[in-house]
């Protein structure tokens, strides 16, 4: 399914076209897979597995990705089945994955890293 603005907030008018100094176009967005991600349909998503071999470890995994949503704004879905953590992540109101849920799943991948040991 292709939504446009349009078709979700109605009269939405396109913006002119701007520049944002810094921003390279010719950057290909990183693919999920190279970040350790899956892409699953039914909907649209993004899900990894992190596995702990303490459970110490576990906890404070999903207290800091907790405290990323709300930093963020931007949720995913948690599963916890010890010693593991399921994480999928999409934009709810697209039913699709967007830039926002790759780079949330990026920041996701750097908190893991601190417990990855």
């Amino acid at each position: 399914m292709n939504l446009t603005l349009r078709d979700i907030i109605g009269d939405y008018e396109e913006a002119e076209s701007i520049t944002i100094p810094g921003l390279r176009k010719d950057v290909p967005i990183e693919q999920p897979k190279r970040l350790g991600w899956k892409q699953l349909e039914g909907p649209n998503r993004l899900t990894r597995m992190f596995k702990f071999d303490v459970e110490e470890k576990m906890n404070a995994f999903v207290m800091d990705v907790l405290e990323h949503q709300s930093e963020t704004g931007h949720h995913g879905r948690i599963t916890i089945q010890s010693p593991n953590v399921k994480i999928d992540v999409w934009t709810h109101t697209l039913n699709d994955i967007t830039e926002v849920d790759l780079e949330w799943a990026k920041a996701v991948n750097e908190i893991f890293e601190g417990y990855d040991q």
